[in-house]
């Protein structure tokens, strides 16, 4: 695996074909999280390569999160659980910078959280189910105690969004989920409103707990199409 020596026909590209072999080790699954690769001089000494170029690969993978660098006499390179977060965070700020619209983030919700929402209703499992229930759950004693349901709001769509088990639909539901908190943030959301908002988070989880795609898909496209026509209705806060 990692052990196998590098051929010398690499000339310059001899860290990314180290970075390239422990890519490839955590994708088979032959690394796992929490485990050390060898130290820099023993990867060096093990593939036949300067210490300069083991260095440079562990940079580079930790600068992409999967692996993190330890100081100190316990420290080395630990192979790290794998989170999209970085990457959501990434594809958020571009999204930002591109001075997205609401038309525009509602057009991309309408095309996107349907057919989402089908996937999960054909997915989910048990953890993810009882996540999204216990949400909705949530959401209504924030009604009732008078709370602002924004975070859980959102929240209900990234968990519909992991019921998928799809890693790159989590991974821009998230985005959007951002942009949206982001755009709601400074409008005034009624008690009615909020109350309307649950009504079709609880239908929605109730037809992905039964397993009716269809259902799920065309609740979720109406819920969508109800909430950012509210939104253009609703005052924004100075």
């Amino acid at each position: 695996m990692l052990t196998r020596r590098l051929p010398k026909s690499l000339n310059g590209r001899v860290s990314a074909e180290i970075a390239k072999r422990v890519q490839t080790a955590i994708t088979e699954g032959k690394l796992q999280a929490g485990e050390k690769l060898p130290s820099e001089r023993d990867m060096a000494k093990q593939l036949r390569v300067s210490r300069v170029s083991v260095r440079e690969a562990y940079r580079s993978l930790a600068e992409i999160g999967l692996i993190e660098v330890k100081r100190g006499a316990e420290g080395g390179a630990f192979i790290t659980d794998l989170d999209h977060q970085p990457v959501t965070r990434s594809l958020s700020m571009m999204l930002r910078l591109g001075r997205t619209s609401l038309q525009e983030l509602t057009e991309a919700r309408v095309l996107l959280e349907p057919v989402v929402a089908r996937l999960a209703a054909q997915r989910a499992d048990p953890a993810s189910l009882e996540r999204l229930e216990d949400l909705v759950r949530k959401q209504e004693a924030a009604i009732k105690g008078n709370g602002d349901l924004r975070r859980y709001d959102l929240q209900f769509h990234r968990l519909v969004a992991d019921c998928t088990q799809n890693l790159p639909l989590i991974v821009v539901m998230n985005s959007l989920a951002d942009l949206a908190l982001e755009a709601i943030s400074h409008v005034d959301i009624s008690r009615d409103v909020n109350k309307h908002v649950l009504k079709f988070h609880a239908r929605i989880a109730d037809a992905i707990r039964l397993g009716d795609s269809e259902a799920a898909h065309d609740i979720m496209l109406g819920h969508v199409h109800d909430v950012q026509g509210r939104l253009r209705k609703l005052p924004i806060r100075a």
